[in-house]
């Protein structure tokens, strides 16, 4: 509750029982990401002049009813030229194809509902989609081809680690 509270965030505590120990939780692994991706993008230097982070939203329900859509975060970047909107999708592995295909339809469908401006304001987003490896962003950039080649970009942690957010 504590670093929800210092983020500027709703809590959202584990959906466990506090006594209960486990030797891998994906839940938080999940969340400790997000909160990773979140701290990058709004404290360190965005290497593009007078480029600043504007703000993030955390969801818990659908973007839009009729779409079971619920993304890990969105954030802002403003430019001196355009503002960036970014959905964020954090993913461990551990969704089947068939489960993210359905994702990515549904942002797909969210992109031509024209709600999204309606919501936040901009023109367009992308989705920034963090997989665990190489070779899975591999296998969900085939995935999501079948589909769009607009709206997605991809990028491993270990790139993020590796090169840095920006």
């Amino acid at each position: 509750p504590k670093g929800a509270s210092f983020a500027g965030v709703p809590y959202r505590g584990s959906r466990r029982p506090s006594d209960q120990i486990l030797p891998a939780d994906l839940f938080v692994t999940h969340q400790l990401w997000i909160n990773q991706v979140y701290c990058l993008m709004k404290y360190r230097p965005i290497p593009v002049a007078d480029a600043r982070f504007v703000r993030w939203v955390s969801f818990h329900e659908p973007l839009l009813s009729g779409i079971p859509l619920i993304p890990d975060g969105y954030a802002e970047v403003a430019t001196p030229t355009k503002t960036l909107a970014i959905f964020l999708e954090v993913d461990l592995g551990t969704e089947s194809r068939t489960v993210w295909l359905k994702k990515v339809e549904a942002y797909v469908r969210y992109a031509a509902s024209g709600n999204f401006d309606e919501q936040f304001h901009q023109p367009q987003f992308r989705t920034l989609v963090v997989a665990n490896s190489e070779r899975r962003m591999a296998s969900l950039g085939a995935t999501t081809a079948t589909v769009t080649d607009k709206i997605f970009w991809f990028t491993t942690q270990e790139a993020i680690n590796r090169t840095g957010f920006w």
